[in-house]
């Protein structure tokens, strides 16, 4: 029967409900950000697939896998793999297969929200018992209702945001290398990056890390947005580069950004990001539901049992 070397974080959910949901028979070797680089490989060694949790798996754990026929990620993500060389070495990468879309596309939703109508400042305020400052009367506040949102990266995350937006009645654009025939059936028009960043009131950002990616949102990019544009960022921060970005809203070049991640996680606490009252941030928590965990340990299971039974594995993103 299979071995699975499950690469997790202490505390995560997702490590518990795999104990309690993985087949009969199936031996689970857990591995932690506190093991040597010895054990994990040791462990990589006489698995036959990685599961992966809580963060990365190493270039040097990906060779030491000799028998891996697969790695499977609980994300949509996947810069924590060098998939490259998972890829020269004849592993396949897999992510989540979709499970955590719902949960990202409503934090997004959340983010456009909570920017337009300055929830966090309304909350903080009313609880120091300061009733509707002036920038809570409705001059500086917005409707999504109508306004026109660009989606970069329209895969699953990103068309399920173009479906929430619909009860919204936004003029709704996308961006992506390939067509998103999912997107355009709620909606969405297809459009090169430039037109959606000059044409949009919110930018709401839903694409992988890769190296087409880094750094795609920067000082060029911001600058053709509008001044009355918001950011939102669920994706992965180094997607925008932050110190552009700290410049463009000191400089209200643009108006406001959502953001629930960063260049650097854990965040800095200096960061100016979060001194700015025109900026809501979360720490990395978008795609975290009880309803989504199930579905990415299922999925992975399904996936895995797939390969198991000599099939081909579903949402590669790694040859």
């Amino acid at each position: 029967m299979p071995n699975v070397l499950v690469f997790s974080g202490p505390a995560l959910p997702l490590l518990n409900m795999a104990e309690e949901m993985k087949p009969d028979g199936w031996e689970l070797n857990v591995v932690m950000p506190s093991n040597s680089a010895e054990e994990v490989a040791a462990g990589a060694a006489k698995a036959d697939f990685a599961l992966v949790f809580g963060h990365g798996v190493s270039d040097a754990a990906l060779r030491a896998g000799k028998n891996l026929k697969l790695v499977q990620l609980c994300s949509a993500g996947f810069d924590g793999v060098n998939t490259t060389l998972a890829g020269e070495l004849g592993i396949p990468v897999a992510n989540n297969g979709g499970a955590n879309a719902i949960p990202v596309a409503e934090y997004a939703m959340t983010l456009m929200l909570s920017t337009l109508r300055h929830a966090v400042i309304a909350d903080q305020d009313t609880r120091a018992g300061q009733w509707m400052r002036d920038d809570l009367d409705g001059r500086d506040t917005w409707e999504l209702f109508g306004k026109t949102v660009g989606i970069v990266g329209a895969g699953r995350i990103g068309s399920t945001v173009a479906r929430l937006l619909r009860g919204f009645e936004t003029n709704t654009l996308y961006t992506d290398i390939v067509r998103s025939e999912k997107a355009e059936s709620y909606g969405a028009k297809r459009v090169g990056l430039d037109e959606l960043l000059s044409e949009s009131d919110i930018v709401t950002l839903h694409t992988p890390l890769d190296s087409g990616t880094r750094g795609l949102i920067g000082r060029r990019e911001l600058g053709l947005m509008k001044p009355t544009a918001i950011l939102i960022n669920t994706c992965r921060g180094p997607v925008v580069r932050e110190a552009d970005l700290i410049d463009a809203l000191t400089g209200k070049r643009i108006w406001a950004a959502g953001l629930d991640v960063f260049e650097q996680e854990p965040v800095d606490p200096a960061n100016p990001l979060l001194k700015m009252e025109n900026v809501v941030v979360g720490p990395h928590v978008a795609g975290k539901s009880q309803e989504s965990y199930p579905r990415r340990v299922s999925f992975a299971f399904e996936n895995m049992r797939r390969v198991w039974d000599g099939g081909k594995p579903e949402s590669v993103v790694g040859v």
